[in-house]
């Protein structure tokens, strides 16, 4: 008999264990990396096989001797196995590098996370007395028609009649191979009925046909290829010539300035990749950066490119992953969640604005999507490139110390020059009278590009119509009941929003404190600026942001509608600021440039200085010269007058040098943990208790290098009414603190979290 060591797939903190079940004799060829349905905790759930055991090597297992307790395995999911050896190796190591289960880790690799579909069965009383269970990820087959021998025969023979209709169809079927679904046969003239005829006369035999659901299936553009500069040359050959010999550098730093053709360079290593017979992986930030790319990609591989992203359909995204599985799609263009595709033979992963917060998933497990890209080239034997304008400090300092391969494109690759950056001090402006959301040179700019037939892109970090509500006679500012964070207005719709819990409520009459009916709003989000700019001479506006995006796909259309001139201003949060290549936007303005520089987070300068480098470089892309307006609080701020220069080397060494004197990443690594208590006290005392816990680890390891600070509130320190305390562990040598803490009754303790390598401190 055949026995099978199984993760079980659910979403559980705590359950790092994995279960024993027997193999039915009826269930063959069941290897590592199947999935199963399997009895547990009485209910079917979905299991992922981690190791096989005959009834021999199972009795050398100390905690599974009694075979007879041990329970089948009710059915295998797919033909073949999902997981296969490069993808079990990636999913073990996520495990123990981000202090994880094993199945946890797994259920990474799974569209939508789950194979299996619960469906509830209720009485006539309607009371529930069961579950039914239907796998998610079935292939999606229709109805199809296929002309047969007898129908060939028919068309020989020539007995039409007066059944011309029929005769037509049938013509029409002859000159295909494949078969046609009702909608496909519709297209082509012919009816449902015309259809049910011929296959009762059996001159079409009825079939089955794959349907791929797409959302990006569209026109493309025509393939361009540009003109190469010499560096974009020295960049494409490294890395092909990397690709031709294994034995070289496997992982590049890309370092562009906005506007040097770094998706030029991808195209062309894509292209090398595909002739020998590699799959390639693109990563990007965000959605909002997709529909560009895509566009670009399909223009040189057509249908060899496929998209998955958290807007598509399970169906959508299940249909991506059969494609990459099978080796029908070559390209995968995806946000972060992509890089847990199946791969029948990676070659390249391209990580594109690879300086992005949002490849770092804010909850467990907290991968980053970089790093366990990372780790699936090493594992496939493929080539990693990962691009950016503004580097984070951790690649560029792997670069310089050549840890990686590091490739520059210094100049901007249709030879214009970056953006003149004006520094509009708005101190001034309110003593000048201006209380606008808008400088007056800002204004100007506008009016002006408006009137030359140009666009613009407003970049405020802000959602909302204003950024908190506020009694004016005793101070009091409106928070969340739930949450310790204030409340935001929004007027389309006239009420007050959390944006950390979801809530929404009422516009109160008057303060729930003092009563005072003196109520403002103050600060300004996307929808004031939105009127504001509005009101403008010459001037219309679209806006995106989380609030104007919720729809699948409204990305696209609202870039799409820019792209096309039905709006002259773009603006929003800080999805309009990467990554965006608009020939015709000349002028780029940047709202509360200081707003994210005051955060108490160590990385709050690279962040300010990425976002506001990457803002002004959408300007000026094509023939016309680019302007930036750059408005703040702060002129004379070191990180602001670096990136209103542009100059990313002079600030990547002062920030370096930070760095080093405070043992910050990527001198050191950090170790998060957060710890949630309905009761402040109780967290306090656990988080105390953990602190103390380290401290004697360390002292009895004698670990000299290792810094514990806290427990700390966040910086939003209650959130869905549950109070938050952070710890942080600074280490040169981490994973002998992630053994002790796995070793540890905090490891399964629910309500703490462990996040390595996190990107927020706060």
């Amino acid at each position: 008999m055949k026995f099978v060591l199984v993760a079980i797939n659910l979403p559980i903190k705590n359950l790092f264990k994995q279960f024993i079940y027997s193999v039915p004799s009826e269930i063959k060829g069941l290897e590592v990396g199947w999935r199963v349905v399997i009895p547990f905790g009485g209910q079917k759930v979905e299991g992922f096989v981690v190791k096989t055991f005959t009834e021999a090597t199972l009795e050398q297992e100390s905690d599974y001797t009694d075979v007879s307790k041990i329970k089948p395995i009710i059915a295998a999911l797919d033909v073949k196995p999902w997981f296969n050896a490069e993808m079990l190796e990636t999913a073990l190591w996520l495990a123990k590098y981000y202090m994880c289960s094993l199945a946890e880790a797994m259920r990474l690799f799974i569209p939508g996370k789950t194979s299996i579909k619960k469906k509830p069965i209720y009485n006539a009383d309607g009371k529930l007395i069961a579950y039914e269970y239907e796998e998610r990820l079935q292939e999606k087959n229709l109805l199809a028609y296929q002309i047969s021998d007898l129908g060939k025969k028919a068309l020989n023979e020539d007995i039409w009649g007066r059944s011309k209709k029929q005769e037509s169809a049938l013509q029409e079927f002859a000159k295909l191979e494949d078969a046609l679904t009702v909608k496909e046969a519709e297209d082509k003239g012919i009816s449902a009925a015309v259809l049910r005829a011929l296959a009762d006369k059996d001159y079409l035999t009825r079939t089955e046909k794959r349907i791929f659901r797409n959302s990006y299936e569209k026109d493309v553009l025509k393939t361009e290829k540009l003109v190469l500069n010499e560096e974009q040359k020295v960049a494409i050959k490294t890395v092909c010539n990397c690709l031709d010999d294994k034995n070289a550098q496997q992982e590049y730093l890309l370092h562009g300035i906005t506007g040097s053709g770094k998706t030029e360079v991808y195209l062309r290593i894509t292209e090398h990749a595909l002739k020998q017979g590699k799959q390639v992986l693109v990563l990007v930030p965000e959605i909002a950066l997709t529909a560009q790319i895509v566009r670009r990609f399909q223009a040189w591989f057509q249908d060899e490119v496929a998209v998955v992203h958290s807007k598509l359909s399970q169906n959508e995204r299940g249909d991506v992953m059969y494609k990459m599985r099978t080796g029908e799609a070559k390209v995968l263009i995806g946000v972060r969640s992509a890089v847990f595709a199946p791969f029948d033979n990676l070659g390249v992963v391209i990580i594109d604005e690879e300086h992005e917060g949002s490849y770092k998933q804010e909850e467990r497990p907290n991968y980053n999507a970089k790093l366990v890209a990372e780790i699936r080239c090493k594992n496939a034997g493929a080539v990693l490139l990962a691009g950016s304008a503004t580097p984070s400090l951790e690649s560029y300092y792997k670069a310089t110390n050549n840890e990686i391969g590091y490739l520059e494109l210094p100049k901007r690759a249709t030879g214009g020059v970056l953006p003149e950056v004006s520094v509009v001090d708005m101190r001034k402006e309110l003593k000048d009278g201006n209380k606008s959301v808008l400088s007056r040179k800002l204004r100007r700019e506008i009016i002006s590009a408006s009137a030359a037939e140009e666009q613009t892109i407003v970049l405020l970090n802000r959602r909302g119509y204003s950024t908190f509500v506020m009694c004016r006679d005793c101070g009091e500012a409106l928070l969340c009941p739930h949450c310790a964070v204030g409340l935001v207005y929004h007027a389309k719709d006239n009420h007050m929003r959390c944006h950390y819990c979801g809530n929404v409520y009422p516009i109160p009459t008057e303060c729930p404190s003092c009563k005072s009916t003196r109520i403002k709003f103050f600060g300004t989000g996307t929808q004031k600026a939105e009127e504001e700019i509005n009101s403008l001479p010459l001037t219309t506006t679209l806006r995106m942001d989380q609030d104007s995006t919720s729809k699948k796909l409204a990305h696209e259309e609202i870039l799409g509608d820019f792209i096309n001139r039905k709006a002259n201003v773009l603006l929003g949060t800080q999805m309009v600021a990467k990554g965006h290549d608009v020939p015709n936007v000349t002028l780029v303005g940047i709202l509360s440039a200081d707003s994210i520089l005051n955060l108490p987070d160590f990385r709050a300068g690279e962040r300010a200085f990425s976002l506001l480098t990457q803002a002004a470089g959408r300007a000026g892309r094509g023939d016309k010269a680019g302007k930036v307006v750059l408005q703040t609080y702060d002129p004379e701020n070191e990180t602001i007058m670096l990136a209103a220069k542009q100059d990313y080397l002079t600030f990547a060494k002062k920030e370096l040098e930070f760095r080093k004197e405070l043992n910050y990443p990527p001198y050191s690594t950090i170790l998060k943990l957060t710890v949630w208590e309905k009761e402040e006290t109780l967290g306090i005392k656990l988080g105390d208790e953990i602190v103390a816990f380290l401290e004697e680890f360390c002292k009895s390891q004698n670990i000299e290098d290792c810094e514990i600070l806290g427990p700390f509130p966040g910086i939003v320190a209650k959130v869905r009414d549950l109070y938050r305390l952070n710890i942080l562990v600074k280490a040169n040598d981490m994973e002998i603190i992630k053994k002790a803490l796995f070793t540890s009754k905090y490891k399964e303790l629910k309500n703490i979290y462990f996040d390595v390598d996190p990107l927020s401190v706060i």
